[in-house]
């Protein structure tokens, strides 16, 4: 497990002077991202999914592993941003703390390459140190923080930056001794199986099989893969949000509705209920948003109509949307027509 230590801080602050010497760097630095074409980069599932204690715990214990296994009880959530010098707000992606010790988590999800990336991260190290210390009467007896820093990369490109921030600076042997050892814990999905994921049955393991896929087929595939593969209904109506919401506009409608059909014999009529709820409150939502006036009738039209699209149960459509069977089939007769 590679670490940063807080004797490691002061060794960075007494010899270079970083904090005057990184906030210009900050400050002028360009960050060269090489770009990919990915259609299935979603950075806000893996961070969604890592909102979740118990998901951390379990990323930590698998890909990190420490000596002694960490609950997510163990865990929580310490917010971790700072201010430039030109009032730019920058934050970690996420950062956790051991509610009993003074050791940090650093969690940075990255789905393209980037040359600055060792910088990055001891950048966020050092401003985590800085703040704890600000909070801190140091004495004699003082037992410093550890930051372990963790990338997780999600990109097509193979990864050749490098994992320790010495590497990055000048080679002088007069003075090698100064350099700043920073190691960070990296994570490629490009090299974890899908069949390794799957045995994990956990939500981020999945989000990494959904990130994997390169075309349609392969996304498909995963999909089907991971609902038969996991039981746990809390998981399956996470997948059913992330089909029914995320990937919305890239899966066929053929293949969402046989992905919701195949959750529905898992979860049951009464968590497909949820889903519709969840429907019918994102569309009420999404309408007041646009201004529109149609009244509460045209309000559960729209609903219907949506609902019918992911080819649901017309029985459990009237019930949810509370319209007459005529305008169901006044509905149906129009998609028709367009379809």
């Amino acid at each position: 497990m590679k670490v940063f230590t807080y004797s490691q801080y002061i060794k960075c602050i007494h010899t270079f002077r970083l904090n005057a010497v990184m906030q210009l760097a900050e400050e002028s630095a360009e960050y060269k991202l090489e770009q990919t074409e990915k259609r299935y980069s979603h950075d806000k599932l893996i961070k969604n999914i890592l909102q979740d204690t118990k998901e951390v715990a379990e990323l930590i214990n698998q890909f990190v592993e420490p000596r002694e296994e960490i609950k997510k009880e163990d865990l929580v959530r310490y917010t971790n941003s700072y201010i430039t010098k030109k009032y730019k707000a920058k934050e970690a992606d996420l950062v956790y703390k051991l509610k009993k010790q003074e050791v940090f988590f650093l969690i940075e999800h990255q789905s393209s390459i980037d040359n600055n990336m060792p910088y990055r991260m001891l950048n966020y190290i050092l401003d985590i140190m800085r703040e704890w210390s600000r909070n801190q009467k140091i004495g004699r007896n003082t037992s410093y923080p550890i930051v372990v820093p963790i990338v997780i990369y999600t990109g097509n490109q193979k990864w050749r930056i490098p994992k320790n921030f010495r590497e990055k600076q000048i080679g002088n042997y007069v003075f090698e001794r100064y350099k700043i050892d920073l190691e960070y814990n990296f994570i490629d999905i490009n090299k974890i199986s899908k069949q390794i994921l799957l045995e994990k049955d956990t939500m981020f393991g999945y989000s990494m099989m959904i990130e994997k896929a390169r075309d349609d087929k392969e996304l498909n595939q995963n999909l089907f893969r991971i609902i038969e593969n996991t039981n746990n209904k809390k998981y399956l109506e996470e997948i059913q949000d992330i089909i029914v919401y995320l990937l919305n506009n890239v899966l066929e409608k053929k293949v969402q509705q046989e992905l919701l059909e195949k959750i529905k014999r898992k979860v049951g009529e009464k968590g497909m209920s949820e889903l519709i709820e969840r429907l019918r409150r994102e569309n009420i939502e999404k309408q007041k948003r646009e201004g529109r006036k149609e009244g509460k009738k045209e309000s559960r039209k729209e609903i219907a109509k949506n609902m019918l699209n992911l080819k649901l149960d017309e029985k459990i459509v009237l019930e949810a949307t509370k319209i007459e069977k005529e305008e169901l089939e006044e509905i149906k007769n129009k998609l028709a027509k367009v379809g």
